[in-house]
This record gives C-alpha cells, structure tokens and sequence, in this order.
C-alpha cells in the first residue's frame, strides 16, 4: 500500500485536481493555469511538483517555457496497484464463510 502514498497524496488536493482536469483537454503552461486557475505562479508550481513527483506529469520544454502533459501510463501504474492492492482484496473480504452454517453470508 505504500506504493499508493504519492497518488493519494497528489489527489487529495482540488488544485492538484483542477489542474489534472485542465490537463485531460491539452497540454498547458504555468502561466495559462494560473490564468485559468486564479492561482500564484508558486502556488501553481508547488501543486505541479508534488503531480510530477507522483509520475503524473510530463513536462516539455520549449524555449523558455515548460509544457506540462497526462502521464497516462503513471496513471496506469497506479490503476494496477489499485486494483491489486485495493479493489481485489475488499472484493474478496465483502463475502465470508459463515463456520456454523458452512454458508456464505455478509461480513460485519
């Protein structure tokens, strides 16, 4: 489950998902997040440290200005440890086995 830290980390925060939600349309800049987000550029660079960190960023540079992007596949990653860790092993913990009636029945 520690695997999971860093994307919880980077989810828990609106910014951090207004800022991936700007991000599933295009590609964007510093400066055009902090216009469309209403955010300092420190503030907005603090939130894409913490994405990046996480391996939920691409970045690109041209010229002078950075071009951050979806990294799709860390998204894939964290999907599969998810399920893996999470998903699979509530799934299987919902149901019991009842040891007076050898029956399946609901779990407290």
């Amino acid at each position: 489950m520690k695997e999971l830290l860093p994307f919880l980390k980077a989810l828990c925060e609106e910014n951090r998902i207004n800022i991936i939600r700007l991000l599933l349309d295009r590609e964007h800049c510093v400066c055009e997040l902090m216009e469309k987000l209403n955010l300092s550029q420190s503030t907005i660079s603090h939130h894409i440290k913490i994405l990046k960190q996480a391996g939920l960023l691409n970045e690109r540079s041209r010229g002078t200005w950075n071009y951050y992007s979806l990294n799709k596949n860390g998204f894939k990653q964290y999907a599969s440890l998810l399920e893996e860790k999470l998903f699979q092993p509530v799934a299987k913990s919902i149901f019991k086995e009842c040891p007076a009636a050898k029956t399946r029945c609901k779990s407290d």
